[in-house]
């Protein structure tokens, strides 16, 4: 990600995080809008011929809930505008509109995070069981 968006996603008034809640497109630019941890309210206006450079700062502010935890997808509405999704954490459900234009770069940048990550295999500390612990396991829960 690009740095010189990063500041554009953390609140001017108390420097905690943005969450986004709707994005629309019109005409060249993304309009942005929700509020931060604290609950302050904001607005942008960024432009798409640099979307490369904000996306990834758009898709961490709409996968974070008001909570400040991270958000998973649970049901996903696509629209021919308008993605409607439902988000939980573990403790609540959160709804999000993201124009389809944008969630279509937010999806395929997630794909692409999920396959490289099964490619890299395990995080390194993480231990992965032989075969012969497996069927231990197994046998131990028959």
């Amino acid at each position: 990600m690009a740095g010189e968006y990063a500041d554009v996603f953390t609140c001017i008034e108390c420097r905690n995080p943005r969450v986004a809640t709707d994005s629309k497109v019109r005409k060249d630019f993304a309009l942005i809008s929700g509020k931060c941890l604290k609950g302050h309210s904001f607005d942008l206006k960024l432009p798409m011929d640099q979307e490369h450079k904000w996306i990834g700062y758009l898709k961490n502010s709409i996968y974070k809930c008001r909570c400040g935890m991270p958000l998973e997808d649970f049901k996903v509405k696509e629209g021919n505008k308008e993605t409607q999704l439902t988000l939980k954490c573990t403790k609540h459900t959160q709804t999000r509109n993201v124009d389809t234009v944008l969630w279509l770069t937010i999806s395929t940048d997630k794909e692409t995070e999920k396959t490289m990550q099964q490619e890299l295999g395990p995080e390194p500390g993480t231990t992965i069981p032989k075969p012969k612990e497996l069927e231990k396991e197994k046998a131990m829960r028959i």
